[in-house]
């Protein structure tokens, strides 16, 4: 049995078909959606997200978004995100720790951007994260 699942972004839709089960970052932690889950609607933080269609799970990396669990439709929506085979290890390194100076830098001069540079760098670990992960599930 599977349902209907979207994978949209503000830039272009990522994936559109049969789930027989997807997991992703929620507001609250690590979830899970099989089939016949009960409605729910909830914010996503930065993270992974798999995708399981029968013996083949697809793996992608999204910033931000909200999850909506109809009885029918699993909608994922988000303002970024990419397929994680799509994403260099090097770009990733970069981003963050482009980020961890960017915090750096503010932390020490007193700016008040420091919140939104520290959400910059969770968003930058999060990446890496995912990527390093893919990168573990193609040696195996």
């Amino acid at each position: 049995m599977a349902v209907k699942t979207r994978l949209l972004t503000s830039e272009k839709p990522l994936y559109e078909g049969e789930c027989d089960f997807v997991v992703l970052r929620g507001a609250d932690g690590d979830l899970g959606v099989l089939p016949g889950h009960a409605p729910l609607l909830t914010w996503l933080k930065p993270g992974e997200v798999m995708l399981r269609r029968g013996e083949k799970d697809e793996y992608y990396f999204l910033e931000d978004g909200y999850l909506e669990v109809l009885p029918e439709l699993v909608s994922i929506m988000a303002q970024r995100g990419e397929p994680c085979d799509a994403i260099p290890l090097e770009r990733a390194e970069s981003l963050r720790k482009a980020a961890e100076e960017a915090v750096s830098r503010a932390a020490s001069s007193g700016d008040q951007e420091v919140v939104a540079l520290s959400r910059e760098l969770e968003v930058a670990n999060a990446r890496l994260e995912a990527v390093e992960r893919q990168r573990r599930r193609g040696r195996d």
